[in-house]
């Protein structure tokens, strides 16, 4: 197929307009999924089927599934990855085409899982995936269960930081949870078991049975639905926590069994990662002869694999296939290979960010040169691994090396020993109970406090009830009487956090209102730490500390002295006060602490006297602008009413004028018939009477039989004139009353405007102040418009009765004859634009005009410049959003005061896409 086409070409084939095509594509589309997980060797052919519709029949908004699973089948069955990355390409440009939003959560499922990481860096697809995710939510797609499973999992994969990653995937399990997607919660609550073992919940890491998922409970019930993909998840997960926590056996039995269920995840980024686990496990349990070289030839083959990947995307897989040579230099003996390979890969995955795998290579390094007999190279290696694994956030993989190695690490654990002391919180805070702890690492000497700064900083916090003033009084109290050069106050608004002001030393603090798990100006492990546990951090120097060496503010700004305090009020934690000192080991001597406590205890009394305050505030506003909604809600259901009123007489008008209407018009023709006979007749009978006596021809002169017969015919024809402009007002007056549709119709516009004039015609009239207003309609060619006419006439109306009133009133003052002189003009012109692709409609008239100030208020809602009682403001406003809102078009107004006053409305001929927007 594609050697008769280029790819991208394909997307210019035509739209599939054949419905038995559409259905078969539908229904091929349905069984993918199914397919997938239950037999996944058919799916081949029910892709090929899909693209084979597409290229022969056009392609329709699901070619997009189709063209995305045939790059699957390409890249992860043929490993023509080329190719593949091609057709995802077309699957995206395909959706975009179609602006089929609908299948977004499909399609970036199906093309971020199985074919970007071929080209790209995997964190890449994962905001794909989230914005398929989220599509879902709104769509319920399957691929929604299956777009949270692989967030969590290739986030985990590609070395995402575990504390932070562990709380999104909970969220997808309980969103998963709620949706009912049990396949997805499943695969997903093995992902979410793994990190929480990672992050040291487990006795055992290695084994899968915890509180989320144990597998001695959930593995027969995978067996049983011969789930394919929820048996290698959990057999491929399990390797990789074998291997990491050192259980050879276990993962080597572990990848076998995965094996076996390779099919199930074909495409997925899974199968490289097998070939690299696998290469390393077998290497772990290599031990000489035959088994041995069986082991090598295996690896051999995956190496094959993923040096082909690494090849495609380096970035991915070229630190992996470099790391699984070093181990096999190691087995062969070949250590000067195995040092440089080492130390390439270390490089590699430090380039592109995979923290995991920089510190598992670390790792092997240190393992590789201690089996060499090198303890002090071994030791710095270590050293590398056991903080790239504190980075990540792997505290069960950190203890694991202590137990392990603590010679090696020795320098690191007598460090973290000394420096680590826990302690009771200083007595005297009401804002920490006496049950709180405080972590702290400093031995700083105190000070003598200085009583009357204390009452004076106490005393600026409690004067404070807006809450921008306090926080700033806040933050320079406590910047000022802590020895900090910056800080944060983080507050709880109702379920979020929020940084609400941040300061560099005292003249530069900014108010904010960002969610603290989004800011980037605090250490967001510390922070969520303090909230959890609710115990105050104190560190001499933060940048020695394990606990928080991850944390991106800290690697960043390296701060030395830290505080981090929460700020309660009746046993709940309000907010947390953050403060750092960047020069100064031990800023936060034991006085200051005490110190700050009582003025933390001050801030969160005031704290709750501000949020009241503006509590208090906020209701009476919310109170005001209520009032304020309801009386325009009420003035527009006035005005909603009259013009419904309106519609509704006028309708019934016309409706009680149909029906004599049909009776009148019904009948003229017989009795046209009839008098043709009756004239037919005397014409036979004065044929074969000629002499008809003296009695019928006095008759006949009486009635003037001549003059009778030729007028009778003329009073018939005006009679049918009349029905005909009876009729005529009647369909004016049912056009003006239409009722709208749902979607946008084409209609004659010059209809809509003069069933608008005739309701309007007993305004126009002469009166005995002045002669009738002139109507001068200059219409033009218009094609029938899009539109919805029952709205527009509601515009005409207003303009054109707008227009009367303001000749009306430049009338006040004038004589007839003056009147009559200058006579009242109302001009109604229409055009088709030059584009071809809208018209025009201009309303003028001759009346008062406005000035300036008026003509740039006049479509404000409840603006008028009428009497009490005779506007409402709201005609000009209702119109302009019936313009604009509705139609996507736009009114305008040209006034000069004392000239009279000129609308131009502009509204497209048709716009394809308006009636689905309307919608």
């Amino acid at each position: 197929m594609s050697a008769e086409k280029h790819i991208p070409d394909l997307q210019q084939l035509p739209e599939m307009t054949d419905p038995e095509k559409l259905a078969a594509l539908r229904i091929l589309s349905s069984l993918v999924s199914p397919t997938y997980i239950s037999a996944p060797l058919l799916l081949p052919l029910v892709i090929v089927k899909m693209v084979h519709l597409s290229v022969t029949y056009g392609n329709a908004p699901l070619s997009s599934f189709a063209y995305g699973l045939y790059g699957l089948v390409l890249t992860g069955i043929i490993l023509d990855i080329e190719t593949g990355y091609q057709f995802g390409e077309l699957a995206l440009n395909i959706l975009e085409q179609f602006h089929a939003n609908y299948l977004k959560t499909k399609i970036f499922y199906t093309v971020g899982v199985h074919i970007i990481y071929g080209k790209h860096h995997v964190k890449e697809i994962i905001p794909l995936l989230k914005e398929g995710y989220t599509r879902g939510l709104e769509t319920g797609e399957l691929e929604l269960g299956y777009s949270a499973k692989e967030i969590a999992q290739y986030s985990y994969l590609s070395g995402a930081q575990l504390a932070d990653l562990e709380t999104d995937v909970a969220g997808y399990c309980q969103a998963l949870a709620q949706f009912k997607q049990a396949d997805a919660l499943n695969y997903t609550r093995i992902v979410h078991q793994v990190l929480l073992n990672l992050l040291g919940s487990q006795k055992n890491p290695w084994e899968l049975a915890g509180a989320v998922y144990d597998e001695q409970q959930m593995l027969p019930f995978h067996l049983e639905a011969k789930d394919g993909t929820g048996l290698h998840f959990l057999y491929f997960h399990k390797m990789l926590l074998c291997y990491l926590f050192e259980q050879p056996e276990q993962a080597f039995e572990n990848a076998r069994l995965a094996e076996q269920y390779l099919g199930a995840v074909t495409g997925q980024l899974n199968v490289p990662l097998f070939s690299f686990y696998d290469s390393l496990v077998r290497l772990g349990v290599c031990r000489g002869g035959e088994e041995e070289a069986a082991h090598l030839l295996c690896v051999q083959t995956n190496q094959e694999k993923l040096q082909k990947w690494a090849q495609h995307a380096p970035m991915n897989f070229g630190h992996k296939w470099k790391l699984v040579q070093a181990e096999i230099y190691r087995v062969q003996g070949d250590n000067l290979a195995a040092i440089e390979a080492y130390d390439h890969a270390i490089a590699l995955a430090q380039e592109y960010e995979y923290l995991n795998d920089e510190a598992l290579a670390c790792e092997l390094a240190a393992k590789f040169y201690l089996q060499w007999g090198k303890p002090k190279i071994a030791s710095v290696y270590l050293v590398d691994a056991y903080y790239a694994y504190a980075r990540w956030g792997a505290a069960a993989k950190i203890e694991d090396l202590e137990n392990r190695y603590p010679l090696l690490l020795a320098p690191v654990l007598q460090q973290q020993q000394q420096r680590q002391n826990v302690r009771e919180t200083l007595a005297g805070s009401s804002s920490i109970s006496s049950t709180a702890k405080t972590i702290t690492g400093t031995t700083a000497t105190s000070e003598m406090l200085d009583l009357p700064a204390i009452i004076k900083a106490s005393q600026a916090l409690s004067s404070e009830i807006h809450l921008n003033q306090l926080l700033s009084s806040l933050m320079e109290v406590t910047l000022e009487n802590a020895g900090a050069d910056a800080g944060a106050l983080i507050l709880k608004e109702e379920d979020s956090w929020v940084v609400a002001i941040h300061c560099n030393k005292l003249q530069d603090c900014l108010f904010h209102s960002l969610l603290a798990d989004q800011s980037q100006v605090v250490p967001l492990s510390m922070i969520n730490y303090v909230k959890h546990a609710k115990q105050t951090l104190v560190f001499d120097d933060v940048t020695a500390e394990i606990k928080f060496a991850a944390d991106p503010y800290i690697i960043k700004h390296q701060p030395k002295s830290v505080l981090c305090t929460p700020i309660r009020d009746r046993g709940k934690v309000k907010g947390i006060l953050y403060l750092e000192n960047k020069l100064t080991v031990g800023a936060f001597t034991h006085d200051r602490v005490f110190l700050l406590n009582i003025l933390v205890a001050q801030a969160a009394i005031s704290l709750e006297n501000a949020r009241l305050y503006r509590q208090s505030q906020e209701y009476a506003e919310k109170l005001e602008n209520s009032l304020h909604d309801l009386q325009e809600m009420q003035l527009q259901l006035v005005q909603s009413e009259k013009m419904s009123a309106l519609g509704n007489l006028v309708a019934g008008i016309a409706h009680e004028i149909n029906n004599p209407l049909g009776f009148l018009a019904g009948n003229l023709q017989p009795a046209r018939d009839y008098v043709q006979d009756l004239f037919g007749l005397l014409d036979l009978y004065q044929e074969q009477f000629p002499e008809p006596g003296a009695a019928i021809s006095s008759e006949i002169a009486a009635i003037d039989l001549e003059y009778l017969r030729e007028d009778l015919p003329s009073l018939l024809a005006s009679m049918n004139a009349g029905v005909e402009r009876i009729r005529h007002i009647s369909d004016s007056l049912r056009i003006f009353s239409r009722s709208d549709t749902d979607v946008a119709i084409p209609c004659n516009l010059h209809s809509g405007i003069d069933s608008t004039l005739l309701i309007l015609k007993h305004r126009l009239k002469a009166t005995d102040q002045r002669p009738a207003i002139q109507i001068v309609k200059d219409y033009g060619d218009l094609p029938l418009v899009e539109c919805f006419l029952g709205q527009l006439n509601q515009v005409f109306m207003n303009l054109l009765a707008n227009a009367i009133d303001a000749i009306e009133e430049s009338n006040q003052g004038r004589s007839f004859s003056d009147i009559k002189t200058r006579p009242n003009l109302l001009r109604i012109k229409t055009a088709l634009n030059p584009d071809g692709e809208s018209v025009s409609i201009l309303i003028q008239d001759n009346g008062t005009g406005m000035s300036a100030a008026v003509k740039q208020k006049i479509f404000d809602h409840l603006f008028t410049t009428k009497a009490v009682g005779k506007g409402t403001g709201l005609g000009l406003s209702i119109a302009r959003q019936i313009i604009v809102e509705k139609h996507g078009g736009k009114i305008e107004v040209n006034s000069t005061l004392g000239q009279g006053a000129e609308f131009v409305i502009t509204i497209p001929v048709s716009r394809p896409h308006f009636s689905e927007a309307h919608k």
